[in-house]
Formats: C-alpha cells, sequence, structure tokens
C-alpha cells in the first residue's frame, strides 16, 4: 500500500512509536560468589532472579562447570567439573510475572575424601518458552576445599616472534600453565637489556585475570621501545611474573637482534663504497701496468 497523503505517514508512524513490543530479558544476582569449605560442610548460595519483561516466566535452575580459554575468558561447560554433582537444588520450576522476583537456593556439599584445592561453578537459571530453550544467566562460584594450597605456576613457553627486528615494536608470545589447585593473581613486566647486561627498557604487562587452577594462559604481547634503544646489536628480553598470594616469581629470558634502517643503509652504503674503491684500484693499476 503506498501512502500518499503525507500527514498520515506521519501519524501512522508516531502511533507505531507508541506500540509496547514484548521484551524478552530477565537478571540474576549476585553474579559471583567465592568461598572455602572443609570436607563434609555444606553452604547455601542464593540466587535471585528478576523477570524483567513485561509477560510472565517461565525458568529453572541451572549449574554447569566453569572453565577458561587461553584468554582466561569464561567458558560454562557442563560436566567438566566434579564439584557439579555436590550441588542440589529444591525448585525445579519457577513461573514470575512481570517484574517478578524469586530466590533459587543451591545448596553444595562437599563429600568425604575430597582432595584440596580449587573448583569453579556456574550456579543460576535459564528461561523456558514453547518454542525452545531460552537464554541463561550464571553467577560465577569459586569454591575452595579447604587444605594444603599448593601455588605452582610454569613458564611453558617465552619466545619473540622472530629474531631479527628493524623497528622498535618488539612482538613475543608467553604460555603459563598453573599446575597448582588454586586460582593464581599474576602480575607481570617485561625488561629489555643490552649486551652490558644494563636495563634499557621495563614496562608492565596485563596478563588477564586470575588463573585457574590447571589452567593455560596464552598471550601476545608488542612492546615498544622508544629512545631506550639506538644502536643496532643483540638485545636480551625478560619477563618476570609474580603469582599467587606467596608472591612467588618466575623469570624467562630471550635474545633478538635490533637492526635499525638507518644501520641496514649504511651496511649497504659501506659495501658499495667497498665495491667502488676496488674497481677505481683495479683500473688505475691496469692503466699503470
Amino acid at each position: 500500500m503506498v501512502i500518499k497523503n503525507k500527514k498520515i505517514f506521519v501519524f501512522l508512524l508516531s502511533l507505531s512509536l507508541l506500540i509496547v513490543l514484548p521484551v524478552n530479558a530477565f537478571s540474576i544476582s549476585p553474579l559471583k560468589f567465592t568461598t572455602s569449605l572443609d570436607v563434609g560442610d555444606s553452604q547455601d548460595f542464593v540466587v535471585t532472579v528478576s523477570n524483567d519483561s513485561n509477560t510472565k516466566k517461565e525458568y529453572q535452575p541451572m549449574v554447569v562447570g566453569l572453565q577458561q580459554d587461553v584468554q582466561g575468558r569464561p567458558i560454562f561447560k557442563p560436566n567438566s567439573d566434579v564439584a557439579e554433582d555436590w550441588v542440589k537444588f529444591n525448585n525445579e520450576k519457577i513461573y514470575l510475572n512481570s517484574s517478578g522476583k524469586k530466590d533459587l537456593i543451591f545448596t553444595i556439599l562437599i563429600p568425604k575424601n575430597t582432595p584440596p584445592g580449587a573448583h569453579y561453578l556456574g550456579i543460576g537459571a535459564q528461561e523456558n518458552n514453547d518454542q525452545n530453550i531460552g537464554n541463561r544467566l550464571m553467577a560465577v562460584v569459586v569454591l575452595q576445599v579447604a587444605g594444603t594450597a599448593n601455588e605452582s605456576l610454569v613458564l611453558e613457553k617465552f619466545e619473540v616472534q622472530k629474531k631479527y627486528f628493524f623497528n622498535k615494536n618488539i612482538a613475543y608470545s608467553v604460555f603459563l600453565k598453573n599446575n597448582g589447585n588454586v586460582d593464581l593473581l599474576l602480575k607481570a613486566q617485561i625488561q629489555i637489556y643490552n649486551f652490558r647486561n644494563k636495563v634499557k627498557n621495563s614496562s608492565a604487562i596485563n596478563l588477564g585475570n586470575n588463573l585457574f587452577a590447571q589452567s593455560v594462559r596464552v598471550a601476545d604481547f608488542n612492546t615498544t621501545v622508544g629512545n631506550e634503544i639506538f644502536w643496532p646489536g643483540k638485545y636480551n628480553l625478560a619477563l618476570i611474573v609474580n603469582y599467587g598470594l606467596t608472591n612467588q616469581q618466575i623469570v624467562g629470558t630471550v635474545g633478538f637482534y635490533y637492526l635499525p634502517v638507518w644501520f641496514l643503509f649504511l651496511i649497504v652504503l659501506s659495501i658499495f663504497l667497498i665495491i667502488l674503491l676496488v674497481v677505481y684500484k683495479k683500473k688505475k693499476h691496469e692503466k699503470m701496468v
């Protein structure tokens, strides 16, 4: 249908803006729990579900394991942590009217003979509807089973992306693994040494959020060096990582060569001048003969 009258078109457009469409949304709170429990202990975790849409909704409780990818981003993955079997909840389903709220209670019981260490879970709710399974929202649970904490970080790999750099952008990669049973806070800095073992540049780098137990962290960096480095030659790149509550430290070192463009130009120019000198002497010698 073609609307020829401009006033009618404006009226219909204004009327359409007044129509309120259904909003498919809900929220939960809080978003994170951190706790430590002894073997045999239990604790309740209360998650409040809020229906932020304008229609009645159905929700069901959810429990999944939580992992990290190599960049440190959380991944909710069912059957990825044994602690999923330790969680019980009473509600099978809840129904909330628009703007309604209700608490879901999750109880975690630590079985006997459980070794000390950290476990990571997601607890929350999933929205259901007639067509399909809807969105889900999860609160993170960092659960520490009490006992001896083992903080162990391994630098699996630390390397520059190439051995020769022709500018002052030094690219390198870091591969870390948490072999301990607790998550680790990571603080790191990078240092550049010259051939005299003198620090020419030092800067902090961000390795992301806490590294989960038995997880890896892979990161690529590009450190730009200013006037601290001028002369060509070999330099050493040092990675210093402090980790955990005990503030332990690991250090990795790798070498690289800095060959600026002006230095390469001088080499080419020198070779060219040497060739000219050789040719000149050869011609001069031939004339004398």
